[in-house]
């Protein structure tokens, strides 16, 4: 008898459904979800919108923005004259932008004394340009004088300008000014802002006495010889001039820039007088003043070389 053998029916799963699998944000990590587990990906959250910015409505253009500022009103001058400057008188200078006038701070140096043999005074350029024919018209005693220099520093406490340079011959206050003219000349009245005076080319001034002129600078050797009935005259320098000017030369810069110093002072000592010598911070004229006391005598001699009219209006000038 044969037996048939049934085999059960499988029983019948329910169909799986594919759940994509998940990148997370925040780990970056594939998240995959477990089999028989359904996972409905999140809906995104409503993004939310934010108000709109409406722009502040653009103010009119100021008309006077673009126009210029006005200046700001200058006080009248206080008058100070170069002596003053030298004895402490606050000196002011115009600003170019703002057109105020604000302090310039400035010092006195004392240089050195002038020997004057003879009282016949020269003013000039010992490097350039000064000649026998320099000798100033007035002459003052024969004697020992000091030579002030008045300077303006920079912030490093270092010279940043030369305004004036003086010698002094007695107490006192000049009551006039006058300009140093040379013999045989007439001073003559300066105009506002075309000063005359003396002229540097190597931007270097001085005062001497007249006989160490001939001893700083010697005249040259004169060889006559004659040639075909012609006499000829040779000039032989001998080099005592260039060595002079070496010498004063080497000792200006040794001055020159140290702090409290000045831009370069020096002395050049002859037999009987010396030249005392400064450095003006460029090539220049340099005018020159005799102050004179009540009597006509002569109190000091000025020369001004960083001063002007429209820059340092307070500082009153003379009239010839």
């Amino acid at each position: 008898m044969s037996r048939r053998f049934e085999l059960p029916s499988p029983a019948v799963r329910p169909p799986r459904h594919f759940v994509p699998s998940t990148l997370s944000l925040a780990t970056g990590l594939m998240l995959i979800p477990l089999s028989g587990c359904s996972a409905s990906p999140t809906p995104p959250a409503p993004r939310e919108t934010s108000p709109a910015v409406t722009a502040a409505p653009t103010p009119p253009a100021n008309p006077l923005a673009s126009q210029e500022r006005p200046k700001a009103s200058v006080p009248a001058p206080s008058q100070i004259d170069f002596h003053d400057l030298f004895t402490g008188a606050p000196l002011r200078e115009r600003d170019e932008e703002t057109d105020e006038l604000v302090a310039v701070p400035t010092r006195r140096l004392g240089i050195g004394m002038l020997v004057v043999p003879t009282g016949k005074l020269m003013a000039g350029d010992p490097l350039a340009n000064l000649s026998a024919n320099q000798v100033l018209s007035r002459a003052v005693p024969a004697g020992r004088y000091p030579v002030e220099l008045l300077l303006q520093d920079d912030e490093r406490g270092r010279a940043h300008e030369l305004l004036l340079a003086r010698v002094v011959f007695g107490p006192g206050r000049p009551t006039r000014w006058e300009t140093a003219a040379v013999a045989g000349e007439t001073p003559r009245p300066s105009r506002p802002g075309a000063r005359t005076g003396y002229p540097s080319d190597a931007a270097t001034g001085c005062f001497m006495d007249a006989s160490v002129f001939a001893e700083y600078t010697p005249p040259a050797q004169v060889r006559r010889s004659v040639r075909n009935g012609v006499v000829h005259e040779d000039s032989l320098p001998d080099g005592r001039a260039e060595r002079n000017s070496g010498e004063l030369i080497q000792a200006l810069r040794a001055t020159r820039d140290a702090e409290g110093g000045s831009l370069g002072h020096a002395e050049w000592k002859g037999t009987v007088g010396n030249i005392v010598a400064f450095g003006l911070g460029g090539d220049q004229v340099v005018p020159t003043y005799w102050g004179l006391d009540a009597s006509g005598a002569a109190v000091e001699i000025v020369s001004v070389i960083g001063l002007s009219e429209k820059r340092f209006p307070d500082v009153r000038w003379p009239e010839g």
